[in-house]
C-alpha cells in the first residue's frame, strides 16, 4: 500500500511538471480616437527632388482658416542645407524671403486679400484645423522649402521644394478663385 501511494505521488508530480502553466491574458486596453490623421506620410511625388537631412526639423504650427502657409527650414536645418551646397543656400533662401515679402506686400495693399493670412513655419508637423477632411497633420521632415494654402472646407494646395523670387499671388488667386 505504501508503494501504490508512493507511486502515486510521483505521478501526480512528474504529471505537474510537464504540463504548461497557463497565465490568464488581459484584455487589451482601448482608447477611443478622437482625432483623424494621415497615417501614411506625404513621400511628394510631384516634385521628388527631397534630400534626407541629418536635421530633423520639431513643433507643430496650427492654422486655419483661409492662408497662405510658407514652408521655411529651421536655423539647424538651413546650416546644415549651407553646409551641403557649399554657402549657395543663402542665394535661394534669400530668393525664397523676397517672394514672400513681395506676397506679404501685395497682399496688405488689395483689399480683395483682406481675409487671406500669410504665415511662415520652420516647424516640423503642420495641423491644418479646418480643411477638407481635416483635422490634417502633415509632417514635412523632407520639405526644406514651399508652401502650402487652404481655406475652411476645401481641399490644400500644396508646392514642396520649389522656390523663386517673385510673389506667390498668382498661386493664391487660382486657389482661391479671384481671378
Amino acid at each position: 500500500m505504501k508503494i501504490t501511494k508512493y507511486l502515486l505521488s510521483i505521478l501526480i508530480f512528474i504529471t505537474s511538471c510537464l504540463m504548461p502553466a497557463i497565465k490568464p491574458t488581459p484584455p487589451p486596453i482601448k482608447a477611443a480616437d478622437t482625432t483623424k490623421v494621415i497615417s501614411d506620410p506625404d513621400p511628394h511625388p510631384e516634385n521628388d527632388s527631397a534630400v534626407v537631412l541629418k536635421t530633423h526639423l520639431r513643433d507643430t504650427t496650427y492654422a486655419a482658416g483661409s492662408f497662405i502657409l510658407f514652408l521655411r527650414p529651421d536655423d539647424a536645418r538651413y546650416g546644415e542645407l549651407e553646409k551641403q551646397a557649399e554657402d549657395e543656400a543663402g542665394d535661394g533662401d534669400a530668393d525664397f524671403g523676397a517672394g514672400i515679402s513681395g506676397t506679404q506686400n501685395s497682399l496688405k495693399s488689395n483689399d480683395r486679400y483682406k481675409d487671406i493670412k500669410v504665415l511662415i513655419s520652420p516647424n516640423r508637423y503642420i495641423c491644418i484645423k479646418d480643411c477638407k477632411d481635416g483635422p490634417l497633420i502633415i509632417d514635412r521632415d523632407s520639405v526644406s522649402y514651399g508652401f502650402i494654402l487652404s481655406a475652411k472646407g476645401r481641399p490644400i494646395a500644396k508646392t514642396y521644394n520649389s522656390v523663386h523670387s517673385g510673389n506667390y499671388v498668382g498661386e493664391i488667386e487660382e486657389y482661391f478663385s479671384l481671378h
